[in-house]
């Protein structure tokens, strides 16, 4: 008879009801019988390391080794982190979008860890950039594009929406931002953020196209830049729920980004009579979405609010009726995406430094051991 694991019964609990689960969820999830999760709970029994594994990275989203400390650990209130946004808003959040953050949470203890508690730049993008309720958003914008380095050109010669994503994504992890990507398997949300003076996260939805991940990107920057985690939300049914400054606050970071990427006085300098095969077009060219695009026409008047709507619900309808019959990819290469070139290159260098067990390794990841020499070939371009 296998030994049991000495895990903690408390925090198999603890995990389970902060992800907002029932028992018979978890049970659907692994596959296995109400009463043997029940088990594990009442420290009847507990999970194969196996098992535990899959608890811990596909349903709690939490690493291994919190599952055998010997208290459940102290976490800053969900509230408390989505500051900007209404109270009963956050408390409603589906069980999946409570999952990336919980993830959003521990890569941020793991950036500490890699990291070794100091900081990842000298001077980040908020050591030096704040937003509040005063600030002129257009000359922020600007400012941080600069100080950035990427204007429209060289959006202009990337070759795809990815190798732009990837061109701000860079760009930003060079200044402190770390960004990280999901299937939030929801289309209601786009994205959100963490904030952490330090380490300060954002999770993009990687069902979404890419260039509204960009765009996200730069929403969810907006939060940060007031010292808040934040959600960009693009649903209606999500953002008739924010009234007054909690609306306001939204729009601010919905002009931060649109300005940011796509800037009003490079939009009227271009002088495209609109059409719709004009807003894909410019779309195309300068690695934007087309809402962004379409936006500029609505802000100057060139279209009504009827007809923004219009093709915007048309263009999401289109995008995911494609998406659905795409097959899946490479697993790797999708972890390789998701984590990112800085992330991954830290955490191989802490492991070969012999500052981490390859078990350590694997939580840094969120995949089991034994995939890892695997992976390794695919970040490194041997597979």
């Amino acid at each position: 008879m296998k030994e049991a694991l000495p895990v903690n019964k408390e925090i198999l609990k603890w995990a389970r009801e902060t992800i907002g689960m029932d028992i018979a969820e978890v049970a659907r999830r692994v596959k296995k019988p109400a009463e043997i999760i029940k088990e594990w709970e009442d420290g009847i029994s507990s999970p194969t390391y196996p098992m535990l594994e899959n608890l811990a990275y596909n349903v709690y989203r939490r690493p291994v080794a919190v599952f055998f400390f010997p208290a459940v650990p102290e976490e800053k209130n969900t509230n408390a982190d989505f500051r900007t946004l209404p109270g009963e808003v956050v408390d409603t959040m589906p069980p999946g979008i409570i999952k990336i953050y919980r993830k959003a949470k521990t890569y941020q203890l793991n950036l500490a860890e890699l990291y070794e508690n100091r900081k990842p730049v000298e001077k980040s993008l908020l050591d030096i950039f704040k937003m509040d309720s005063l600030t002129n958003v257009d000359q922020l914008a600007q400012d941080i594009r600069a100080f950035l380095g990427i204007d429209m050109v060289k959006l202009d010669v990337c070759k795809t929406d990815d190798d732009a994503l990837k061109l701000w994504r860079d760009a930003l992890a060079h200044k402190g931002i770390f960004i990280f990507k999901d299937a939030f398997f929801n289309n209601e949300f786009s994205g959100l953020c963490v904030y952490d003076a330090v380490y300060p996260v954002i999770f993009l939805n990687n069902i979404m196209p890419k260039t509204r991940q960009i765009f996200t990107i730069f929403h969810e920057l907006g939060h940060l830049l007031l010292n808040s985690g934040g959600i960009d939300a693009p649903s209606e049914n999500f953002n008739r729920r924010l009234t007054g400054d909690y609306s306001r606050i939204e729009q601010k970071c919905n002009n931060f980004a649109g300005e940011l990427i796509f800037p009003k006085s490079f939009f009227a300098a271009l002088g495209v009579p609109f059409s719709e095969d004009a807003v894909i077009e410019l779309a195309n060219i300068y690695k934007v979405s087309r809402e962004v695009v379409l936006r500029k026409y609505l802000d100057t008047g060139q279209i009504d609010f009827s007809a923004y709507t219009g093709l915007t619900d048309k263009w999401a309808f289109e995008y995911f009726k494609r998406r659905k019959s795409k097959p899946g990819g490479n697993p790797y290469l999708t972890k390789k995406a998701y984590l990112g070139e800085t992330y991954i290159t830290l955490a191989f260098s802490h492991y070969y430094e012999g500052k981490t067990s390859i078990e350590g390794l694997a939580d840094y990841f969120g995949m089991a051991v034994k995939n890892i020499s695997t992976f390794e070939g695919y970040t490194l371009g041997q597979v």
